[in-house]
């Protein structure tokens, strides 16, 4: 097994790990901009200190472009994400996300010049009917789109499968660990100022706790974990993307919708698992082909 699908599989579980926690924070009381805002900015700081061991060369330029580009697509991406994952079932609305590689196939091909076999649309294609396969478990008579949580995953699979390959533009031009950092520095801000500004926080009682308060204790280890998480589990993601094409990468990634779908049903006891887990175990079936038409 090459070493980029082991970087995957790893941002896989820290993925999952991270929606456990995102959603856990959301329901603590953060809004969705607040949440998340604050766990982007802190991702950022927690990168600062590492780029200081391990710098790498930087061409501004393209930087700032990428990060342009990147920070119009992420910001909503990550508001209809932290939306899906607070409203709706995770055995549901995160396989979803595994729509994401069908546009990776265009935008891949356009941004980065990536043609992928035949094989690996097959996978992709494989993935796309799982996902129709969840309009199954989505219950008698409910369309999935009306299903809460689906609309906003939808929106940020199409948002995700194009900003997946601006993230290799933008770690060619500044190295994994800079372009995680100004990514989350990027989107967390655009969240986290309009959120400030509304009162958002005016939600959370006890803004300055004292250490053994609820607050502090159920709150910000939450908040620190989804930063942690995110932080390792990106910089892995970005470090796989310098060894193969974008959209295997990103296919081994989704595998944290299966994980999801699994905890979602296993740990948070949600129902419809004899037709979402099904659905999501097809999709790790295409997954699984793209990652053999690398080696094709």
């Amino acid at each position: 097994m090459p070493h980029w699908s082991l970087l995957a599989l790893g941002t896989a579980c820290c993925t999952t790990a991270g929606d456990l926690a995102l959603r856990a924070l959301l329901r603590q009381g953060f809004t969705v901009r607040l949440g998340l805002g604050l766990s982007c900015c802190l991702t950022a700081l927690l990168a600062l200190p590492l780029l200081l061991v391990w710098p790498s060369p930087l061409d501004g330029r393209a930087l700032l472009v990428a990060l342009l580009a990147s920070g119009l697509v992420n910001a909503l991406a990550f508001w209809a994400y932290g939306r899906g994952v607070a409203r709706g079932d995770f055995s549901l609305a995160l396989p979803l996300l595994n729509l994401s590689p069908l546009v990776l196939l265009g935008s891949g091909w356009l941004l980065l010049g990536e043609r992928p076999g035949p094989i690996a649309a097959a996978g992709v294609v494989v993935l796309v009917f799982g996902a129709l396969l969840l309009r199954s478990g989505a219950g008698p008579g409910r369309q999935l789109w009306h299903v809460p949580g689906a609309p906003e995953m939808l929106l940020t699979a199409v948002l995700w499968g194009i900003g997946a390959s601006i993230d290799k533009l933008g770690v060619r031009s500044g190295g994994g660990l800079l372009w995680v950092a100004a990514l989350h520095a990027v989107v967390g801000l655009p969240l986290l100022l309009p959120a400030l500004l509304a009162g958002d926080q005016r939600r959370l009682r006890g803004a300055l706790p004292a250490p053994a308060s609820p607050w502090w204790r159920r709150r910000v280890p939450l908040l620190l974990a989804v930063a942690l998480l995110a932080l390792v589990g990106t910089s892995l993601q970005m470090e796989a993307l310098q060894s193969t094409d974008v959209v295997h990468v990103v296919a081994i990634k989704r595998l944290s919708t299966l994980l999801g779908s699994l905890a979602g049903v296993v740990w948070l006891g949600e129902p419809g698992g004899a037709l979402r887990l099904p659905a999501a175990g097809l999709m790790f079936s295409g997954a699984l082909i793209v990652l053999l038409a690398a080696h094709a």
